[in-house]
């Protein structure tokens, strides 16, 4: 059951970066593409229906953690404290820019809650890389599952760790240019006219900075983690999946250049995102905290999971519990499908 839940977890977090990633791509665009105040409006009303409910992701990815392994979920909480807490307070201060934007008219309260919104995203979309990058570099973990890592380092590569060091920046970068990939491939597929042709230019670009990031990344994770590479070296298996995100990336770059088709880049960074998280987390499995130094203090799946019977009960109500999201999801994109027209924009 434990590997079940390991998977049900990664689902999780998959489907929320994928649904909510170009929300906050939209976001980190906003200050970009958006040149008027009726297309700021357009570009808030492609996402107003639905930015809410793909959050219900990342709250059932962190339901999943606390149920099925709560050990790791305990050390997670106490050693990154104040990197959960930013995460929260950027959902936070995203959700207050979306809703109370449009309630005063006034240019300089429309200003301020659009910068809020710009740096709310791009701040969380950052973290949530940074984190990715601290969950394959590793923890000090202690026997008794603790951690503890100072905010940054000198930024060089050393043994020196931190939460915000050289190579977690760099997922962190990694995370922010896909993301913004991603909200741009959106944008061209919801909207029409000047700020289509923005955000094809944008993605024109940022697919070309996505993939030199990407190398980077894939060049330098065995040196900073050597168990992500012996894990595929020991199951080549896996290999699959940074197969499809190569093959998902070259697809993007030439639909992206092409600049014809308004979906298929969309579908194709949905694609290159899953297929990425995928190769993190089989390189983790069956890790969930990785530690440094000494592996026997790592927190896995097997040593810090929940009962077998609380595994098996929770399995069996979480099966419902993911139709009804899903069928949540499904009824929300099909009421707000196709482009997004200028009346529309006037609710944000």
């Amino acid at each position: 059951m434990e590997t079940f839940w390991f998977v049900i977890l990664s689902f999780l977090l998959v489907g929320y970066t994928v649904l909510d990633g170009f929300d906050l791509g939209v976001g980190i665009l906003f200050s970009f593409i958006a040149k008027s105040e009726d297309e700021c409006r357009l570009m808030l009303n492609a996402i107003g229906p639905i930015w809410d409910g793909n959050e219900v992701w990342l709250v059932g990815a962190g339901g999943a953690l606390f149920f099925a392994f709560p050990s790791a979920y305990a050390s997670a909480l106490g050693g990154l404290y104040l990197a959960i807490f930013l995460v929260l307070w950027m959902l936070i201060l995203r959700a207050l820019a979306l809703e109370l934007r449009a309630q005063v008219d006034n240019s300089l309260w429309h200003t301020f809650w659009g910068t809020i919104f710009f740096l709310s995203s791009l701040t969380l979309a950052g973290v949530l890389g940074i984190a990715l990058g601290n969950l394959v570099r590793g923890f000090p973990l202690d026997a008794q599952g603790h951690f503890f890592l100072p905010l940054w380092t000198d930024l060089l590569p050393s043994t020196s760790t931190g939460i915000l060091d050289w190579y977690t920046l760099l997922v962190g970068a990694l995370a922010v240019v896909i993301l913004s990939l991603h909200g741009a491939n959106f944008l061209v597929w919801k909207t029409d006219g000047k700020i289509q042709q923005r955000a094809r230019m944008i993605a024109s670009r940022l697919v070309g900075v996505s993939g030199v990031l990407g190398l980077l990344v894939v060049i330098l994770t065995p040196q900073v983690q050597p168990q992500a590479a012996d894990r595929f070296l020991t199951h080549p298996l896996g290999l699959i999946l940074p197969l499809l995100a190569l093959a998902a990336w070259i697809l993007l770059v030439v639909v992206t250049r092409r600049g014809q088709s308004e979906i298929l880049p969309l579908g194709l960074s949905k694609s290159l995102i899953a297929a990425l998280l995928g190769t993190a987390f089989f390189g983790l499995f069956p890790n969930l905290l990785i530690a440094r130094g000494n592996t026997a203090n790592s927190l896995t799946i097997f040593n810090a999971a929940t009962s077998q019977y609380g595994l098996r009960v929770g399995f069996a109500w979480f099966i419902p519990g993911l139709l009804l999201a899903l069928a949540y999801t499904g009824s929300i994109y099909r009421a707000f499908w196709g482009k997004v027209v200028p009346a529309d924009g006037e609710g944000y």
